[in-house]
Parts: structure tokens; sequence; C-alpha cells
């Protein structure tokens, strides 16, 4: 007996020293990836997944499965997944993200640019899906996709390999090329041809590249944890007894954590912080907050030893004065955990997506917040607001609790009692200044179906009705018809049976000195002669570029390829068309036939914890 409670000691101290998990990753997490809004420049608008409301986007913003970015000319935006990939999005385009979960992101780009970057080697599963392919990233690498206003496809492998999917068979892209695609996604025709030069677009893709895998920060945060490079330029590390190494925020006097910056609602997270502060996303999502008089505010990142999850916060949350919108109490607080306390969820399974989420019994228990939580013994260790201003999105006035308030607040553990309303949906206080003119569902090509956790439509967490996704309006093109012209190929056919009828080339299309053009699942060939582009699409040639080094990397070597599925063609409302996944190897026919700035983004993955 006095062994057992030898043991069951020793596990205490271990727990609370941070070697072991406090609280692995719920499953149902790893189905609800979130992936973070890291630059925002120009005019950016998020529409939402749950609600379909329109919002400005913001810097540190959090986005789930079927939310879609959509931005205005001459702007840019950047999603970031993890520590290892990230999407950048040029002007005039629309991104819907149609499945983000552990180590999958499916993606529609209806139309405009992007580069999707494979910084490290992982191994994720990726997909970016157009009107006529889909692109499957196959190591680290650096992969540039075009829409055009026509419909068709350009693809461009700057460094690594990417295999582009039809229903008819595949194709391989390798470092230096650009693929032109073009026809119905379920029989579109390509060609390979030699990449552009780098212009503006891809060198200040290169020099954000560089903030990640430049930066010294990810050695100090454990496994998980995304979006330290922007702790590099607003802060230092310092080495604490106990702590070991912390993070040392460079912030105004009276500055303190989770004070400026917004509460909004997430269906599953409930709620979730999102920081006006330029490093807001890695200090806020993982890792606790405490106070050293000899340094300010610190941010321990947490064990190294063990794998982090992204939470919506690490806070507690407490109530007190009477009569207002909140169960028993007119003011919420919140204050930042400190390593080691003990950190009581609001968010997963259990506690989110029922209807009697907001009806249920809510328990609550009177403590005394000093005496509870280390943070609210100092000055500014904490923030309240009225409940009116906390339901209408204002989180600027602040109120002071008294001693005998801290002394008999009311404590939540689990669900927090206040209902959102359409204030709380928003990143930030003003209205979207870009929203798209058609933003009905398309047909894109799915190469694999997703299959994401639901969403909720908003309603106060009433409904759990899922939303589909998708993005613009249908994009219809010609079928091809008659004797073989320009050198077309298509998926599927053997070299020589030629495609009928050619429709015309899109204006915008890079011209080639060859009729290389194919269909997909013809055998492979040696690459063709080519007119090398020289001159930068135009739409790029006068854009903003942040004055950072460029930075480029080697490409991967070429991957073991799949074997295509035979050809299947879904169409879907939202999504439109659909194939089997792949098994085996590809490259043949089927058998059978400048604004805001910053960098934080998230890994789910394997066991680990919500922070210490």
């Amino acid at each position: 007996m006095r062994r057992k409670w030898f043991h069951i000691a020793a596990l205490v101290v271990l727990v609370a020293g941070g070697l072991i998990p406090a609280r692995a990753q719920d499953p149902d997490d790893a189905k609800r990836g979130v992936a973070r809004l890291s630059f925002v420049n120009g005019d950016v608008s998020v529409q939402r997944g749950d609600s379909g409301d329109w919002v400005a986007a913001s810097l540190n913003a959090p986005l789930l499965t079927n939310d879609r970015i959509s931005t205005g000319p001459n702007s840019r935006a950047e999603v970031q997944f993890d520590a290892n990939s990230v999407l950048r999005i040029g002007g005039e385009a629309v991104v819907t993200l149609t499945q983000l979960e552990t180590g999958r992101y499916q993606m529609d780009v209806g139309r405009g640019t992007v580069s999707f970057r494979v910084l490290r080697p992982s191994n994720l599963d990726i997909e970016l899906d157009t009107p006529s392919v889909s692109v499957r990233p196959s190591r680290q690498g650096t992969y540039r996709i075009s829409v055009l206003d026509s419909g068709d496809s350009e693809i461009t492998a700057r460094s690594g390999d990417v295999e582009i999917f039809t229903p008819r068979g595949s194709q391989w892209v390798s470092s230096g090329q650009m693929m032109m695609a073009r026809g119905t996604a379920a029989d579109p025709e390509f060609q390979i041809v030699a990449a552009a030069a780098q212009d503006e677009w891809d060198r200040w893709s290169d020099s954000r590249d560089r903030l990640v895998t430049a930066s010294p920060s990810y050695q100090y945060v454990p496994p998980g944890v995304y979006g330290a490079e922007e702790l590099d330029q607003n802060g230092s590390w310092v080495n604490v007894p106990s702590y070991g190494s912390v993070w040392q925020p460079v912030v105004a006097p009276g500055w303190a954590p989770y004070r400026y910056g917004r509460w909004v609602w997430e269906d599953w997270y409930g709620w979730t912080w999102v920081s006006y502060d330029p490093f807001g996303w890695a200090p806020y999502h993982y890792g606790r907050w405490f106070y050293e008089p000899a340094y300010g505010w610190l941010w321990y990142p947490g064990a190294i030893g063990v794998r982090h999850y992204w939470s919506p916060a690490l806070v507690a949350f407490f109530g007190f004065g009477g009569g207002g919108v909140a169960v028993g109490f007119g003011n919420v607080g919140w204050v930042p955990l400190a390593p080691y306390e003990v950190l009581h969820p609001w968010w997963g399974r259990g506690f989110y997506g029922r209807p009697e989420y907001f009806n249920r019994s809510v328990s609550l228990i009177n403590v005394n917040v000093v005496n509870t939580y280390r943070n609210a013994r100092l000055t500014n260790g904490f923030t309240a607001v009225s409940g009116s201003d906390f339901r209408a999105g204002r989180f600027n006035s602040f109120v002071r609790p008294s001693a005998e308030d801290l002394r008999q607040a009311s404590f939540s553990r689990g669900p927090i009692p206040i209902a959102p309303e359409r204030a709380n949906l928003q990143f930030a206080s003003r209205q979207p200044a870009f929203v798209p003119r058609n933003t009905g569902a398309n047909r894109v090509f799915q190469y694999r179906q997703p299959t994401p956790a639901a969403r909720l439509n908003f309603s106060g967490g009433a409904a759990a009705v899922p939303r589909a996704g998708g993005f613009g309006s249908p994009v219809e093109r010609p079928q091809t018809s008659g004797p073989a012209a320009g050198g077309w190929q298509r998926f599927g056919e053997p070299r020589g049976i030629a495609p009928a009828s050619i429709p015309p080339r899109s204006e915008a299309a890079p011209q080639t000195a060859s009729r290389g053009w194919s269909r997909f699942g013809e055998p492979a060939v040696a690459a063709r002669p080519v007119v090398q582009q020289t001159t930068p699409r135009p739409e790029y040639q006068n854009q903003p570029m942040p004055a950072n080094p460029s930075f480029g990397f080697n490409a991967g070597s070429r991957p073991e390829s799949l074997r295509v599925a035979p050809p299947v063609v879904r169409e879907r409302p939202s999504a439109g068309y659909s194939a089997p996944r792949p098994e085996g190897r590809a490259t043949r026919a089927p058998s059978g036939g400048g604004g805001e700035r910053g960098s934080h983004g998230g890994g789910n993955g394997g066991g680990g914890h919500r922070g210490r």
C-alpha cells in the first residue's frame, strides 16, 4: 500500500511538472483542424462556414472547414496550416477550405492565383482542387496554381514534384515545369511547358518562407506549436529558473495578455480569443503566461518533450455582479492560466454540438479568484467587461471588480453560460470591404471526396446542420470533337489518338513553340521544346512587396506515385466533381478504362496536451 501511494504521488508530480500530457487530444478535435490567417494585406474577407456571414478578415483569425477567403484587387492573404505548410492567396481570388483535420488539408481554388508551400519534409495529405484538375503536392516544394477567368488552370512546380489528377488519369509536373489544363473536369486536356521566370509574387512568397524556416523560436517551443516565427521580431527568449526558456514580449507599460483583442464564437470550440497583438497566435493558443518582477509578463510554451494541441484560449472565466445577461451575473471576467494551473475546457465532446448546449443546467460555484489563480493577484492580471458588451462584441471598455467581487465570483466548469449573438461572429469591428459578386456553388474536380466533421448552422448552437462548401458560379467548358489540332492531349488516351476538335486557347494562356497538348493518362514522353515565359502576369506587377530577403529551397526527390482508380465523376451542389482515392502508381491511364503582418499557424496531430 505504501508503494502504491508513492507511485500515485510521483505521477502527480510528473503531471504538474509538465512531463506527462495533461490532456490528450480529443479524437473529435482532430477532425476539426484550425488554420490561421497569418497575413492580411488590402481587402480580404472571410465567409464563415457556419453562418454564411461575410466578415472582415483579421490577423490571427482562426479558420475552420467550409470557411471561404476572398481577396479584392491588389490584395493578399496567407493561411498557415501548421509549421510545415502555408497557402498564399493573390488578388481577386476565392479559396474554400473544404477539409481541415489532423494531417489532411483540402481546398477549392475557384479563381485567382495561389502558392502552396510545403516547407519541410512531412507526411501531410494535401489537395488543391480547381475547375478542371486536382493538384496533390508530393513532398517539400513550391507549387503555384492559377485559375483563369475562362476556367483554365495553370500549375507550376517551382521546386519539388506535383501530381495532377483527373478522372481519366494523372500526370507528373516536375520542378521547373508548368502544366496548362483546359476543358471539362470530366475530360480535360493539358500541355506541359517550361515554367515562367519568377516574378514579384514568387519573390514575395519566398521572403515569407524565410520568416518560418529561419526562425530561431521554433527550437524553444514543443512539437505541434506553430506561429512561433512572430515571436522573433516582438520579444526575446530568456531563461528563468523552474521554467527554462520562456519568451518575454516587447510591449507598452500596462499591457497584459488576453486584453487587446476580442472573443469570437466558433462552433465546437465555443469562445475563442482573437488577439490584436502582432504575435497573437502561439502565446494565446498554447502554453501559459506568468509574471516575474525582474522581467514582467513571460510566456511559458510548455514541456518540450510532449506534443501540444491548439486550444481556443487558455484562461479561466468568472462572473460577478447581478442582473446581467449571463447566468447569475452581469459582468464577465477572464484570467490567463499560469503554468501548471488546471484548465477546465469549455469546448469539445460533451459540451458542444447538441441542441441542449444552452438549455442544459449550468453548475456555477463560488470561487475566490485571487486565491485560486496566481495571475489574478496582479493589478492587470485579469480583464473584465459587462455582459452586454461581451455579447455585443465590444471589448475595449473594461470593468474593475471590487475585492468583494473577486472573493465571491461565479465560476463554471464546462460550458460558459453566455449564448453568442451575431456580433460575436466577427473577427474585427469593421465591416467586410470586399465580397465577391457571385458566391454560389461551382463545379470543381475533387480527387478525394471531403469528409469533414459537420459544422452547425449558426443559431445559438441549436441546429446541427452541416453547411456545404464550394465556390463561385459553375464553370462550363465546351467539349472537344473533330480532328486533332493544337497538340492538346487528354488523360487516359494512348499517344496518337487525337481529340476531336479543340476549343480556342485562352488568350491569357502562355504560347508555346510546340503542339504539345495531350490527354491525361497517355504514356509519358520526352519533354518537348518550349518557349519560356519571361513576363510576369500583369496583376502582380504593381503589388507591394515586404522588404524581406528572397529565400528558396531545394526540390524534393520524386516520390512514389499512386494508381488511379477507374474514372468516376460525381456532381454535388457545392463542390462539383469527385473521383475515388488512388491506390497505386500513377501517370498512366486508369485500369479498366502589405497590411497586417504575422505568421502564426496549427498542426493537430497525435496525443499531447493543451498547455501547462
